[in-house]
């Protein structure tokens, strides 16, 4: 009998593992179908409660729950079930019915009710199930049969984790916060508000999704896989996931590589902005991912000292690295402050500012950007724009497009200006009088219709002076402007024309002589490259990209000079053969047709390859930190760096976290 006592089974617990248990099949099978059962008649020990003597067993217990086994040596009830196969060690609270036996009545018939729905007592009565159906088959190894069980929860686990997955990459993809600052809650605790993750879990559950219902009604509370834990595991795999991809090709092919980076300011105002810092984050990245840094062709950065300094900046110490990682200013920031120097011409100065402080006035106010949409309408203005464009500071293009735009609805302007002047209150008609007055000044004509056309065309020729001053003279006639000096102008200049010339003159000069000289030696070399493309090789010797080969050698599959020349000459005699339309200017074009033809020209390949990676700008860069300002707002700026850049690069990848594969968490989540 006490072989087949529950206590007994407990007793010998601390003398030899429960697995030694299980490899004695037959005593294991007797536990289960043969367990110790009292006599109807069986006098059970007696408790004192609420005064009074009462049993400690119902033999009407053992007919509900055929689980329920009595332990003489005990004297209490156990569950068998889970005596024998509960996972014990795994941090879930194990106590009556399982290391214990159950003594009391008190709530005794909710406590075994309870039980009986409980997770790990229903894979117990499983797993004892399976043991018993499974008994006649003498070869059948108990370990084995308990790990198909144990596969069995696993894979139950898994469609679980999926449907948890799919609401952590919705939400991280939509820029919505997972949680608040408190998540205490439960999700069945009505008066608390869980956070938005665990309400989408909910959602997807009451939406059909069963298996996570079933989960959510019946789990166990260490094994919720709705921790913020949780969440921050699944929210690092998926970006560990993207960027293994992303990065994948260019691992596995060791292919060349550039860097760009630029830095902004978040929600929560902190920064570690010095070179030593910003180089350490760069490279320890690389060298995390996988990437060989010895491969880095090109950095991109802005012109901050921080980065862009010679003998201490970021690019120097990732030079000192990898002597060949050439260094190029952005191009947008490089055009910015040529033209900042540009703009200390006083005309030019007082041009830029106008335009700007209109544009502001105007687009300030819902009423006087209608008024403006109809002047520009009554004028019967060919161009389909009806609102001014704010003039950008740091874009050289979105600042062209601002001045084509203003110098297109002027004359809309004008009449908008006019209108404010007879029909604003004295605020508003007191600046549409000085804006109208300044505008149709020869001062700010001449600038319009010179930076229109410098901005386009970056030479400068006398025949188009006199173009560019016959399309001026159009302009004031068609708006009706006086063709006067102003009397400022006057003390200088001794027309019109003069005036103008001297305007075109200095800022294209001021200009041409800037963009020379912000770009450096490395930046003019690599930019070189372009010679070699079909568009430009025709016009190009092989003295004009001799240094290239020398400067690139060791990238290069051999460093004579010889092997290079006639490398050229074999391309550029190969280009010549085409038909003139038939040439790529541009490198994307050039790559794809040397796709089938690069063994002949191995060097070439190469060199354009290094073209490629020279970033134009940092914009790339740029992108982000709108993602950026989604992501960390006000009411989430306590999300770490990790977290922060995780979630980044699941929204801005969005298709590649669209077509993740759930399975492929398996083997990077801990709990599977």
């Amino acid at each position: 009998m006490l072989t087949t006592d529950n206590g007994y089974i407990i007793e010998l617990n601390e003398a030899f593992t429960m697995m030694q248990l299980k490899n004695d099949f037959s005593l294991l099978n007797r536990l289960l179908t043969k367990p110790w059962i009292p006599p109807s008649n069986y006098n059970y020990p007696k408790i004192e409660q609420s005064g009074k003597r009462r049993s400690v067993y119902q033999h009407s217990w053992l007919v509900r729950y055929s689980w329920l086994s009595y332990s003489k040596m005990h004297q209490g009830i156990y569950c068998r079930y889970c005596v024998l196969f509960s996972r014990k060690g795994e941090n879930q609270s194990l106590g009556q019915l399982i290391n214990k036996s159950l003594r009391s009545l008190k709530d005794a018939t909710e406590y075994l009710s309870n039980h009986n729905e409980c997770n790990y007592h229903k894979l117990s009565v499983s797993q004892a199930t399976e043991c018993v159906s499974r008994y006649a088959h003498t070869n059948s190894d108990v370990n084995i049969l308990l790990n198909n069980i144990n596969e069995q929860q696993q894979n139950e686990n898994r469609r679980i984790l999926a449907s948890i997955i799919k609401c952590t990459l919705f939400l991280s993809r939509q820029n919505i916060a997972f949680r608040g600052n408190d998540e205490n809650g439960f999700l069945d605790d009505n008066n608390t508000n869980p956070g938005n993750f665990k309400s989408l879990v909910l959602f997807a559950a009451d939406a059909g999704d069963q298996a996570l219902q079933k989960h959510l009604n019946h789990h166990q509370k260490n094994a919720t896989y709705l921790s913020w834990q949780t969440q921050n595991e699944l929210v690092k795999i998926c970006a560990m996931l993207i960027k293994n991809k992303l990065l994948n090709e260019v691992i596995s092919t060791e292919k060349f590589y550039a860097i760009i980076a630029d830095e902004t300011a978040d929600i929560s105002a902190l920064s570690d902005t010095t070179a030593a810092g910003i180089a350490k984050a760069i490279t320890t990245f690389i060298q995390a991912s996988g990437l060989k840094i010895e491969k880095i062709r090109s950095q991109g950065y802005d012109g901050a000292n921080v980065v862009a300094g010679r003998l201490g900046g970021v690019q120097k110490l990732i030079r000192d690295i990898v002597p060949r990682a050439n260094y190029v200013h952005c191009s947008n920031h490089s055009l910015d402050l040529v033209l900042a120097v540009a703009c200390k011409l006083q005309q030019i100065k007082f041009f830029f500012g106008l335009i700007k402080s209109t544009t502001s006035f105007i687009n300030g106010s819902p009423k006087r950007k209608s008024m403006l949409a109809k002047a520009i309408e009554s004028n019967n203005n060919e161009t389909k724009r009806r609102h001014l464009v704010k003039l950008c500071e740091t874009r050289w293009v979105d600042k062209y497009t601002s001045i084509i735009v203003f110098k297109q609805v002027f004359f809309g302007v004008i009449i908008g200006l006019d209108y404010l002047v007879e029909s604003g209150d004295s605020e508003i008609s007191g600046l549409a009088r000085s804006y109208g007055k300044a505008l149709t000044d020869i001062d700010f004509v001449i600038p319009l219709i010179v930076v229109n056309r410098v901005f386009s065309e970056l030479i400068y020729d006398d025949n188009q002076v006199n173009e560019l001053y016959n399309e001026f003279t159009k302009f004031i006639e068609l708006n009706e402007i006086g063709n006067c000096l102003s009397r400022t102008a006057s003390r200088r200049y001794e027309s019109v024309k003069d005036y103008f010339i001297d305007v075109y003159r200095t800022f294209i000069t001021t200009t041409i002589e800037e963009l020379g000289r912000r770009f450096n030696e490395h930046q003019k070399l690599a930019m070189s490259i372009a010679n070699l493309i079909p568009f430009y090789i025709v016009n190009t010797e092989f003295s004009n990209v001799s240094s290239l080969f020398q400067h690139y050698k060791d990238d290069l599959q051999t460093d004579n000079p010889n092997i290079h020349k006639a490398e050229f000459d074999t391309w550029k005699y190969y280009v010549l053969q085409m038909k003139e339309n038939e040439r790529p200017s541009i490198i994307v074009e050039t790559l794809k047709i040397m796709q089938p033809v690069k063994s002949f020209y191995p060097n070439i390949y190469i060199l354009l390859q290094i073209y490629a990676l020279i970033p134009v700008s940092v914009a790339g860069a740029e992108r982000s930190f709108s993602v950026l300002k989604l992501i960390k707002t006000k009411l989430r700026n306590r999300t770490g760096d990790e977290r922060l850049s995780d979630l980044a690069v699941i929204n801005i990848h969005k298709n590649i976290a669209e077509e993740l594969n759930i399975s492929c968490f398996n083997s990077y989540f801990l709990f599977l």
